[in-house]
């Protein structure tokens, strides 16, 4: 098991057994490509082989990067949400400490239940339909912004 706890410029990882075990960490490390890349590196080094499942918990869009299948090559990944992992914290006996290392140990436990959202590829009728709605976000911008415009340059030709 892996949980990943992110941060805006900064995430932290905790490697876990079946068994509840520390294998590594908790680790923080900068969410760049060398960054990631040098943490993989230390934790293939003591992941014994078999089904991986790594945990990222939804922050904003921040989690993004991280809860993708192709920056963990061949591993599950799954996505929590905060609440939960929040109500496994109080469940844990710490509601109102909020530490990375506390929270990535919920999401251990989270993970060994079972629990997240499986990370994938989006189908295609998703991907289109995406794209069809960031097509009209930017065609409405674009008018309001034309709109604002004119508005205001006849405000200052017509005052009152």
């Amino acid at each position: 098991m892996v949980a990943v706890d992110v941060g805006k410029r900064s995430a932290a990882v905790l490697v876990s057994d079946a068994q509840r075990r520390r294998l590594l960490g908790p680790i923080d490390f900068p969410m760049t490509a060398a960054g990631v890349a040098g943490v993989i590196t230390k934790m293939q080094a003591v992941l014994p082989a078999g089904l991986i499942r790594v945990g990222v918990e939804a922050a904003g869009h921040y989690h993004r990067p991280l809860a993708s299948p192709s920056v963990w090559a061949g591993w599950e990944v799954v996505t929590l949400n905060p609440a939960h992992v929040c109500e496994q914290r109080r469940v844990m006996g710490r509601r109102r400490i909020k530490t990375d290392a506390l929270d990535l140990e919920a999401i251990i436990e989270l993970l060994l239940a079972g629990r997240g959202v499986p990370v994938g590829e989006l189908p295609a009728s998703i991907a289109e339909l995406t794209a069809w709605a960031r097509l009209r976000q930017r065609r409405v911008a674009t008018r309001v912004a034309t709109k604002n415009q004119l508005l205001g340059q006849l405000d200052r030709c017509f005052r009152g």
